[in-house]
């Protein structure tokens, strides 16, 4: 079985789109409210940012990560990544917040 990562904005969509097919259990509607609450961008803005951030070297898993947090500068990208990347070049972090900063 093949696991797929999503960001929140993603599964914001799902659960919205099942809220209205049928009612939510406790455990799915209060997910729909943390999603709600802390996703930053729309899900199609997510799947294009899941795309360029793996195009520009970034595992999946962690692309997905970016975008939920959506750092606004250099250090704080540094934090999201730590450990799993501990040697950030410079170039790539600036791009990588650059592209973060035109999908807000």
């Amino acid at each position: 079985m093949k696991i797929t990562y999503i960001p929140l904005a993603k599964a914001k969509e799902l659960l919205n789109d099942a809220s209205k097919e049928r009612e939510l259990n406790e455990v799915q509607a209060s997910a729909l409210k943390h999603v709600g609450k802390f996703s930053k961008v729309t899900a199609e803005k997510a799947a294009k940012l899941q795309k360029d951030l793996v195009s520009l070297g970034l595992e999946e898993t962690l692309a997905v990560k970016v975008i939920d947090i959506m750092p606004a500068n250099l250090d704080e990208l540094r934090s999201v990544l730590y450990p799993h990347v501990q040697n950030l070049e410079q170039d790539l972090g600036n791009k990588i917040v650059e592209t973060l900063h035109k999908s807000r």
